[in-house]
């Protein structure tokens, strides 16, 4: 993992997990207009990005096709709602 950021990946890592934890399960078309990707690859590398290095558990629902998120890992997220 790269030392530094952008801030710009930054907001948008923020806004992609502040999207799928505030739904019990969204689409991936919903995902990528809410969150504006250009580009499905971002969208895998980010949530990637967020599995493997702060252990995000976010899943892929065949039966709801759609993304669920399971548990916020060690990602900190400002306002993010705690259960």
């Amino acid at each position: 993992m790269s030392k530094s950021m952008s801030s710009a990946r930054i907001e948008r890592l923020n806004l992609l997990l502040k999207t799928i934890q505030d739904r019990q399960y969204i689409s991936r078309e919903e995902l990528t207009a809410e969150c504006k990707y250009t580009s499905s690859r971002t969208l895998e590398s980010d949530l990637r990005f967020l599995r493997g290095s702060f252990g995000v558990k976010i899943r892929y629902s065949r039966s709801k096709s759609g993304y669920v998120f399971e548990d916020g890992g060690k990602y900190i997220l400002g306002g993010a709602k705690h259960a």
